[in-house]
């Protein structure tokens, strides 16, 4: 490497980012990213597995400001070239047992390959999922950051699995609750969270399949969390006050508010690992302001051939303008050409359907009225962003705690009987759940709750006074003045 150059290199913050495979935890990182960008004392490497890295560039357009970031590669035998998918979902022991054996080299040796480039590695940002990246600072003396990329109460879950262990709350000794006990059984003492359903703590933590695994990789997540330099939470104070006030009294005021993160982003788009049909926006210009209903599952949810015909049966029967994401493999084993085609028919005039949508531009569209969602923390925390209230659907991982976050604490929504994974939703729900949000007295004071917090979200990345914004500023300061003490 070419003298001056190393010299310049090594005089700046080098920032090696590693996000989990999955496209919704991709989005907040390359935000984040952004961010730092922006700072000239920055440069920034980001890290995929092999198979993720592939599609990736093949769609890789630099945004504006992240035109200098580099894109690295680590091998992995899990092949993933659109991100977590249903298969890993339900093998997540097997993947998580995987990546924790066979990541940390490969990372190991391209951070020593970009030192000896001159470009050292000053700091490690990863996705809490990753913690095996911890070990990999320690073994060069770095820090690592955490991104926290759901909300506040999902850390505080967590920080508490030795005592939610301790009370055979999660990965039960007896096996699976029953429905009734999953219902019934109140969690009370998970500090800085109201009380909740068994039925409502994270699903993974409550698999009886693969138990013993997932029970020793929460248990070594749960204290690993203490180690990381800071920890930045995709989410903002005055939604969650009394968990970030508990989480900083016990890990320090470096566990801080950090979003919404894509309202960094002035460009209001995700980097996206499928095509965006923006025609749809088009078909949203000529709806009636707040009609329009938007379904979207995300990238790793699936339905049965039944519950998709029990949905399509509800859509019609509503009579609201529909915009529906259908990504090819979102029904199990496809959906019956025939049934679909006579949908497509008869709703023609009434609703829209995409493979994938431009969903940070369609949410802010003004002709959206309500949101029916798989509860993933971007879809949410978009929506809430946007003023939309919200039909939840949760499909797995933390989604079933969002979804009761959404309906029973901050009231800007309702939910099904069932989750997607329980059994069938019937039409005749779909539809009053529906009419409930968007034509209803209830439906109206959600959509007004939504509203204040909507001024909430963006007052917390206001540039002059926001709190999730002044934190984030804090932390690239911290960042710059440790690499002053390392020299």
């Amino acid at each position: 490497m070419n003298p001056a150059k190393e010299t310049m290199a090594s005089r700046k913050v080098h920032v090696l980012a590693f996000p989990a495979p999955a496209q919704g935890h991709i989005s907040p990182m390359i935000h984040l990213c952004k961010f730092i960008a922006q700072d000239p004392s920055f440069t920034i490497s980001w890290v995929n597995i092999d198979s993720l890295h592939d599609e990736f560039v093949k769609h890789w357009v630099a945004p504006a400001g992240l035109e200098a970031l580099r894109l690295h590669s680590i091998p992995f035998s899990w092949k993933l070239p659109r991100g977590v998918d249903a298969n890993v979902a339900g093998n997540v022991g097997d993947w998580f047992t995987a990546a924790a054996r066979e990541l940390p080299g490969g990372l190991e040796d391209l951070i020593r390959k970009l030192g000896e480039e001159g470009d050292p590695v000053s700091c490690i940002v990863s996705d809490y999922i990753c913690d095996w990246t911890q070990d990999v600072a320690a073994v060069f003396g770095i820090p690592r950051i955490i991104l926290w990329s759901g909300n506040a109460a999902w850390t505080s879950l967590e920080y508490h699995i030795p005592e939610l262990l301790e009370k055979d709350h999660i990965f039960p000794s007896r096996g699976k609750a029953s429905p009734d006990e999953a219902n019934s059984v109140i969690i009370d003492y998970v500090r800085g969270v109201k009380p909740l359903r068994l039925a409502d703590v994270p699903d993974y933590l409550l698999a009886s399949e693969g138990r013993e695994v997932l029970k020793e990789l929460a248990i070594k997540r749960s204290f690993v969390v203490k180690r990381a330099r800071w920890v930045l939470v995709n989410s903002f104070y005055d939604l969650e006050a009394p968990t970030f006030d508990f989480m900083a009294s016990e890990l320090g005021p470096r566990f801080i508010p950090a979003g919404p993160l894509f309202l960094l982003d002035d460009s209001r788009k995700n980097v996206v690992l499928r095509p965006e049909n923006e025609d749809c926006l088009r078909w949203m210009d000529e709806q009636e302001p707040g009609s329009v209903l938007y379904i979207s599952f995300g990238s790793v949810a699936v339905l049965s051939e039944e519950q998709f015909e029990e949905l399509t049966g509800a859509l019609e029967a509503s009579k609201k303008p529909f915009l529906w994401v259908i990504r090819p493999e979102l029904v199990v084993g496809g959906h019956s050409n025939e049934s679909y085609n006579r949908f497509c028919e008869r709703t023609k005039n009434q609703g829209f359907i995409v493979s994938w949508a431009p969903q940070l531009r369609v949410l802010a569209h003004p002709s959206m009225g309500a949101f029916l969602t798989h509860c993933g923390w971007n879809s949410i925390q978009e929506s809430i962003a946007n003023g939309i209230p919200m039909l939840g659907w949760p499909y797995g991982g933390e989604q079933n705690t969002n979804c009761k976050f959404i309906v029973e604490d901050w009231k800007i929504g309702v939910r099904f009987s069932k989750r997607v994974v329980q059994g069938l939703i019937e039409r005749g729900e779909i539809e009053a759940g529906i009419r409930k949000v968007m034509d209803s007295e209830e439906g109206k004071k959600m959509k007004e709750r939504v509203e204040n917090l909507k001024i909430l979200a963006r007052k917390a990345m206001d540039k002059e006074n926001g709190k999730s914004f002044r934190g984030l500023q804090g932390w690239l300061e911290d960042l710059k003045a440790m690499k002053l003490d390392r020299e």
